[in-house]
């Protein structure tokens, strides 16, 4: 499950949000295109920090979804605690990484929390088979033709990638984990968390030397600091509480 919500962590799905949201305008999603695709190892200066502004936006985003079930319903009060300040923490950031975008770079990124809400809400249509989905041209709703298809893969004739397709599909299970047991939530949550900190910190650690704006920078470090430390606590919690 986890391997898929990297998959929405992914640029294609960040154009797929884009392109439903009814609050993204024209101009922001033009602005996102050319950098959707672009490793960021392979960009620097202001590529660099419109590019990973906009990816660890959408990366935060995921780690507040995540994170709410086991606040609501998890038995430790230590990871309780410890999901409360990753959802403010994380909130806290977003909030600077859209004001610099928009403030450096002209970029309205839409709010990612509220998106994503939305579609587990059922108020943003993401339904798998077509059902709810976009038209695209040609009339067809877009869906999967198959799962051998690379993530930039177009499938013929519906126009929408199947990664993408996938990973918005996938953005329900994460209601699911507030259906778990207790002990079951905590021992998941921190299993996915810890492999979606390290996503983060590999993306921070390739600001230095890279980033434009020392802003981004200084925020990369903290990202590095801080999910480490949060990575190191949740591993001995999994090792101490349920022997993983």
């Amino acid at each position: 499950m986890m391997r898929r919500w990297t998959i929405l962590a992914g640029p294609l799905a960040l154009a797929a949000l884009l392109a439903l949201a009814p609050w993204a305008t024209a101009r922001t999603t033009a602005q996102m295109g050319p950098m959707m695709g672009q490793p960021l190892e392979q960009l620097s200066g202001d590529e660099f920090d419109k590019t990973f502004l906009t990816r660890m936006t959408m990366h935060h985003a995921m780690a507040v979804m995540m994170t709410r079930p086991v606040v609501a319903n998890g038995q430790h009060q230590e990871l309780k605690d410890l999901g409360s300040k990753i959802i403010e923490d994380q909130t806290r950031e977003i909030a600077q990484m859209r004001g610099w975008l928009k403030d450096w770079y002209g970029i309205e990124l839409p709010d990612m929390v509220a998106m994503m809400d939305a579609m587990q809400s059922g108020q943003m249509p993401m339904m798998p088979g077509g059902q709810g989905m976009p038209q695209m041209a040609g009339g067809g709703a877009a869906k999967p033709e198959g799962h051998g298809m690379p993530m930039g893969g177009m499938s013929q004739g519906q126009g929408m990638p199947m990664g993408m397709m996938q990973g918005m599909h996938d953005m329900s299970m994460m209601a699911d984990l507030g259906k778990l047991p207790p002990p079951r939530l905590e021992a998941v949550f921190m299993s996915q968390m810890v492999v979606h900190h390290q996503g983060a910190v590999e993306m921070a650690m390739l600001a230095p030397g890279r980033a434009a704006h020392q802003e981004v920078l200084a925020l990369a470090q903290g990202i590095v600091a801080s999910q480490t430390d949060e990575i190191r606590q949740m591993n001995g919690w999994l090792a101490g509480w349920y022997g993983l």
